[in-house]
């Protein structure tokens, strides 16, 4: 049976998943908050040598799970490209916001990485 790119799903490798709820509550309570239109980002030093991502899109986004995984995978997809130039040492929260769900996938790109070039994380990548 042959795999069609079509149906590659988009998955951060596991050393880039933030998981662990003290973590995240650390990151919340104490990380440098950045906002765009359509996302958000939280930025907070983690002293590894391991960049780490937690995507948060609340049910205010949209009542639907399938529509909110939807711009978890579309993040997923975008930070997955662009990991070669984001800094190290940092643990990362992307938060969606209901501009989001009406967003293409190019303009929740330039959002994405303008949250992340506002929070100083982002190296030499031009804002499509």
């Amino acid at each position: 049976m042959c795999v069609s790119f079509l149906y590659y799903r988009a998955m951060l490798p596991y050393d880039y998943r933030l998981k662990k709820e003290m973590d995240i509550k650390k990151l919340f309570s104490k990380g440098k908050g950045v906002f765009d239109v359509k996302v958000g980002a939280k930025v907070r030093k983690n002293g590894l040598q391991q960049t780490r991502f937690v995507i948060v899109v609340g049910v205010k986004v949209h009542k639907r799970a399938f529509r909110r995984n939807r711009i978890r995978r579309r993040v997923r997809a975008i930070l997955e490209a662009h990991l070669s130039h984001i800094a190290t040492d940092y643990d990362i929260a992307i938060i969606a916001r209901p501009e989001a769900l009406k967003a293409s996938y190019e303009e929740l790109q330039t959002s994405v990485l303008s949250a992340l070039k506002k929070a100083g994380v982002l190296n030499d990548v031009p804002i499509l």
